[in-house]
């Protein structure tokens, strides 16, 4: 006597599911691309504009803190990480804000929202609750502001950590991303997705940068120039996610560069290497790193604040259990 067959949609229920996964993008809003000023013409001399005081006022502060695997902020298969110490590293959620005179006050990344900041759930939904229940909360993206209402949000890019500050703002504070950065598809995205809506979905006034409307900066092939007149820039950097960016601003104690996590640690941007396991790809990720390299010896006086740390201290690889100060020894 023969068995009976199982019955095949059972099983082939699990192929459509997987894909429908598979196909879920941050948010179902539409990313028009935000309405810019007319950018003025990039001197001759871009590398000494650059380097030359802005009227941007810097103020970073720390959302909330963290330990994550060195895995995932470090290509440790690079022979310049050998030798570093296995574990989680100390990391902060940093939050940038810069106030312009006539343009108002921008935002880099969000940190946390006051729901978070008071241990309670905040925007998290399901197993998100399993990365996040190990933060620190520090200060919400509320507090810092306090009652100013920013004239925009920069995010570097989607990523969990950098969005959940976002709640704490009114809808309608435009929130500014990389081309095709909302609209990327992932199983990953489709996991968090609750949580990525509780952020996202009431938001009325998300914006994708148009590469069409780009401009090149020096080893930058595609930089927009935000405000109009040369003081804050966002900078083209794919590779950790399909639309990251990274940002530049000419401030009144001269420029600074925000990697974001094209380059997550000090270390890395140190030792010339890119981020592991949290990078969508690799190579795309290590060639924007090398792009913002080559920027960063090009403009005298750069300061270069990495994604996750600000002055180094209690972060970092160096802030390891049993880490060296600054492990390999550092690339030219």
């Amino acid at each position: 006597m023969s068995r009976p067959r199982r019955p095949v949609r059972a099983r082939t229920a699990v192929l459509p599911l997987a894909l429908a996964l598979a196909a879920c993008a941050p948010t179902r809003r539409p990313t028009p691309p935000p309405v810019l000023p007319a950018a003025g013409a990039v001197p001759a001399d871009w590398a000494a504009f650059v380097a030359s005081p802005g009227p941007l006022v810097l103020d970073s502060r720390v959302g909330a803190r963290w330990a994550v695997p060195l895995t995932g902020l470090v290509d440790t298969t690079d022979p310049a990480a050998a030798g570093l110490p296995e574990g989680d590293v100390p990391i902060v959620l940093p939050v940038h804000i810069l106030t312009h005179p006539t343009a108002g006050t921008w935002v880099i990344d969000s940190g946390i929202d006051r729901g978070l900041a008071a241990g309670e759930a905040g925007p998290v939904r399901g197993l998100v609750h399993h990365f996040t229940d190990s933060m620190e909360p520090v200060a919400s993206l509320g507090e810092m502001l306090g009652d100013t209402v920013p004239a925009g949000v920069l995010l570097t890019h989607a990523h969990l950590d950098h969005v959940l500050g976002l709640p704490d703002l009114d809808p309608g504070v435009p929130v500014i991303t990389g081309p095709g950065e909302l609209a990327a598809r992932s199983l990953q995205t489709a996991l968090i997705r609750r949580t990525l809506g509780q952020v996202f979905d009431d938001r009325t006034a998300l914006h994708s940068l148009d590469p069409a409307e780009s401009l090149s900066l020096g080893p930058v092939g595609q930089a927009w120039d935000l405000l109009g007149d040369g003081s804050l820039f966002a900078l083209s950097t794919p590779g950790h996610t399909p639309g990251s960016i990274s940002v530049l601003a000419r401030t009144t104690g001269g420029p600074v560069l925000f990697t974001g996590d094209t380059c997550h640690t000090r270390w890395g941007w140190e030792h010339g290497v890119p981020p592991g396991s949290y990078t969508a790809d690799g190579d795309e990720n290590r060639r924007s790193l090398g792009m913002l390299q080559a920027l960063a010896q090009a403009v005298p006086g750069l300061v270069v604040r990495v994604g996750h740390e600000l002055d180094g201290a209690g972060t970092g690889v160096a802030a390891m259990a049993g880490a060296r100060s600054t492990g390999a020894a550092a690339r030219p």
